[in-house]
């Protein structure tokens, strides 16, 4: 059974704000629920100082689902996102940077 999400998802949009970042790369997570919500299109991560990075609901499940979880197996993370070389921890990512 698939638990709903409250994530505040508008028009197809999740909005992070991240504010640890270290060198340019930053380090977030996310629940699974949000994951698995059908209204998500697209996770928008805010970098405070930085850009806004924009990554679809299959690409963050393609690097993600499988990989590092923590809080009882709710959320997958802590991961980092390099929006220089356009990674998710060491895996190339297909993202939209925005300044």
């Amino acid at each position: 059974m698939t638990t709903l999400s409250r994530a505040k998802i508008i028009n197809g949009v999740w909005v992070r704000n991240v504010t640890w970042g270290y060198n340019g790369i930053w380090r977030t997570d996310i629940f699974k629920s949000v994951l698995d919500e059908p209204r998500l299109k697209i996770a928008e991560f805010h970098l405070v100082d930085g850009p806004t990075v924009l990554i679809s609901k299959e690409e963050l499940k393609r690097v993600l689902v499988g990989g590092k979880e923590y809080y009882d197996k709710k959320i997958w993370g802590p991961f980092n996102i390099d929006p220089q070389r356009q990674k998710i921890d060491d895996t190339k990512v297909n993202m939209t940077i925005t300044e």
